[in-house]
């Protein structure tokens, strides 16, 4: 049978499925995951505004969830943008582990923003300092056993560095590995689309860096005469590295990055969001005994980093949205799905009515992560 197709001047529209056949349709093609968030800590939460008593679905807010992590690329993407860079850097074979990488870009960045007075009366060797401002993303190269990370910069504060002194600056850095640098001028938004689009890759342990930590502890024990001693003892412990793949300076931003955020996304599900990261991560921890090490180390980085990028500026004004958990946990499977297909309903209704939609964007980066994923 032939639907029917309603032209409306040059549109033509083809009319929508019911409701429970588009949803059939969406879990069947996997798209589901493209209109909520699918963390069991998610469909378990919702936000209230305190002042309209509006709701809306709390968010997992982790980088490698298909719902989230591509709203979070764009939600970087657009503050990026709003900080205008002039150049954009490509620094290559910046080592093995997200550590080791991370220690080359901090040489780096030194050896460009100190310059040089040179030697002696005639200042030989004298460089130019150049006080750059950066954000700087880390890639895992798909050659990682030949060439492993390597690190794309968005700079402001300059308009031209010379390419020998890049050069020279990160074969320095990298004692000799790596010398290959490219710049260009940012001439169009399409290159903080290319550089934000990787913050959804995942990291293995190894590839993030371990370091050995010796520690001490108080052990209890009885001794021969059945008294009860104190001895201190120790062991080796393997830590995953905190060095952060997302790293940018302090004056990058032209304001504190919550007031940032708040301006540029009055829509509720961001500015909400901001406030429930650090009770998710204590709900989820509860929970599930203990967070990835990833979601941990980044919150707890970007906390440290947000403290010191708002000390002496305007306080961020307090948000009227609150947590509340509105469904109990449980560990049924078939309940959980219910859970999935009530998002979903809710999800394609507001879709239709309107209230929600789909940027270009979030939807090329949610099928750019979705290819990831098959491909690993």
């Amino acid at each position: 049978m032939v639907a029917q197709i309603e032209r409306i001047g040059a549109v033509v529209r083809f009319p929508l499925p019911a409701l429970d056949v588009q949803a059939d349709l969406a879990e069947k093609h996997r798209v589901d995951t493209l209109l909520f968030c699918p963390n069991p800590w998610a469909l378990r939460h919702v936000f209230i505004n305190q002042d309209t008593g509006e709701v809306v679905r709390a968010r997992c807010n982790r980088w490698d969830c298909l719902y989230c992590g591509p709203r979070k690329v764009d939600v970087w993407r657009q503050l990026v943008k709003a900080a205008e860079p002039t150049l954009f850097l490509t620094l290559t074979k910046a080592g093995k582990t997200v550590e080791e990488a991370a220690r080359a870009l901090t040489t780096f960045l030194q050896y460009l923003r100190r310059g040089s007075k040179g030697r002696g009366p005639g200042h030989i060797g004298a460089r130019e300092a150049y006080p750059i401002e950066y954000f700087a993303v880390l890639e895992r190269h798909l050659d990682f056993d030949e060439n492993g990370f390597h690190w794309h910069l968005l700079i402001k504060g300059v308009d031209y560095i010379p390419h020998e002194i890049l050069k020279e600056a990160w074969r320095s850095a990298r004692h000799g590995v790596a010398y290959i640098v490219h710049i260009e001028a940012v001439r169009k938004p399409h290159v903080i689309g290319y550089v934000t689009k990787y913050l959804t890759k995942s990291l293995s342990r190894s590839e993030k860096g371990i370091r050995q930590e010796v520690r001490e502890y108080t052990a209890i024990d009885l001794d021969d005469a059945g008294q009860i001693v104190e001895s201190r003892q120790s062991y080796t412990a393997e830590l995953v590295s905190r060095a952060r793949r997302i790293r940018y300076s302090r004056h990058f931003f032209p304001e504190q990055v919550a007031v940032l955020r708040a301006r540029l996304f009055e829509a509720v599900e961001e500015v909400a969001q901001e406030r429930a990261d650090g009770m998710a991560v204590e709900a989820s921890s509860s929970e599930n005994g203990k967070l990835s090490d990833r979601q941990t180390n980044e919150q707890e980085v970007q906390a440290q980093e947000d403290e010191r990028n708002e000390a002496g500026e305007t306080p961020v004004k307090r948000s009227p949205w609150t947590l509340v958990m509105c469904e109990e946990f449980t560990s049924d499977y078939k309940e959980y799905k219910r859970r999935r297909r009530r998002a979903l309903l809710e999800a394609l209704v507001a879709i239709r009515e309107g209230e929600r939609f789909l940027s270009r964007r979030v939807i090329s980066i949610w099928d750019y992560q979705r290819r990831l994923r098959k491909a690993s």
